[in-house]
C-alpha cells in the first residue's frame, strides 16, 4: 500500500516535472516571438517616420540653403552654411552623443524586450513549486 503511495507520487512528479518543462519551453517561445515582434514594429516605425523626417529636413536644409544664397548674394554660399552647419552637429554628435544615444537605445529596446506585465522565471518557479506541493498533499491525504 505504501508503494502503491510512492510509486504514484513519484509517477505524479514526473508528470509535473515533464508539463513544467514543456510549459517552460512554450512560455520562452512565446516570450521570444514577442519580443522579435516588438522589435520588428519599432524598426518599421523608425524606418517609416525616419524616412518622413529625413525628407522634410531635406526639403527644410534646400529652402534655408537657397534663402541663405539670396541674402548672401550668392548661391552657393547657402548651401556651404547649411553644410557647414550639420557638419558642425554631426562633429558634435560624434564627440560628446555617442553615450547618450547608445543609453537612449539601450532603454528603449529594454522596455521593448522585457515588459512589467511578464512573470518572471523567479516568480513561476514559486508558482510551480505551490502546484506542486497542493499536488503531494492532496495525494498524501
Amino acid at each position: 500500500m505504501a508503494f502503491d503511495r510512492l510509486t504514484e507520487s513519484l509517477q505524479t512528479v514526473s508528470d509535473k516535472f515533464q508539463e513544467y518543462g514543456t510549459s517552460t519551453a512554450e512560455y520562452y517561445k512565446l516570450r521570444l516571438f514577442k519580443s522579435s515582434m516588438k522589435g520588428a514594429v519599432s524598426l518599421v516605425n523608425l524606418l517609416v517616420f525616419g524616412s518622413f523626417f529625413l525628407f522634410v529636413l531635406l526639403f527644410i536644409s534646400i529652402g534655408v540653403a537657397l534663402w541663405l544664397g539670396i541674402v548672401m548674394e550668392s548661391s552657393f554660399a547657402g548651401f556651404l552654411i547649411v553644410g557647414g552647419f550639420y557638419g558642425l552637429v554631426t562633429l558634435f554628435l560624434i564627440l560628446f552623443g555617442r553615450k547618450m544615444i547608445e543609453r537612449s537605445l539601450l532603454l528603449k529596446f529594454s522596455k521593448v524586450l522585457y515588459d512589467e506585465d511578464d512573470i518572471s522565471p523567479k516568480n513561476q518557479a514559486k508558482q510551480e513549486v505551490k502546484t506542486y506541493k497542493e499536488t503531494v498533499e492532496n495525494h498524501q491525504e
